[in-house]
């Protein structure tokens, strides 16, 4: 669904969102915020809203993953595990 929106694809765009929908909902999963707006802005024929769509959620998760990124370098360090080898008898 993103390369079509990106290439400017309408019909493989409406068409991958479809399916993805489909796979979602068959899961128990709904459309979230982002891909309604996505959603609606394929039936109204607006690729560039899709996008800019796209843009705002990649920059979120960009923006988390940063987040994280940051808690890990501030979290103190695990001892290592230490391996106890024995003789056999």
């Amino acid at each position: 669904m993103v390369e079509a929106i990106q290439s400017g694809d309408l019909a493989a765009a409406r068409k991958a969102y479809g399916q993805m929908m489909e796979r979602l909902n068959g899961v128990g999963v709904g459309a979230d915020g982002a891909l309604t707006k996505i959603g609606i802005s394929l039936r109204r024929g607006d690729l560039i809203a899709a996008n800019r769509t796209l843009d705002a959620l990649e920059s979120r998760a960009l923006r988390v993953l940063h987040g994280l990124r940051q808690l890990a370098d501030l979290s103190p360090p695990r001892p290592a595990r230490r391996t106890i080898l024995r003789k056999p008898n």
